[in-house]
């Protein structure tokens, strides 16, 4: 083989390794930071617990 050919195919593996691995990694998904309905969601499960906290019966005193 000819050095040129080793060289041209190292420099197209390496072209293919790069496009595939950032298919690959690449997050097609947004960050779960910026979602606004795990928020909202937080936000409807704080106020169930508080309406919680004021339903429960009390205990009796003692």
């Amino acid at each position: 083989m000819s050095p040129r050919f080793v060289v041209v195919t190292i420099v197209v593996a390496l072209a293919v390794g790069l496009i595939a691995g950032r298919a690959i990694f690449s997050s097609p998904h947004p960050s779960p930071i910026n979602n606004p309905t795990a928020a909202a969601q937080d936000d409807a499960a704080a106020a169930a617990s508080r309406a919680m906290t004021f339903t429960q019966p009390k205990a009796p005193a003692k």
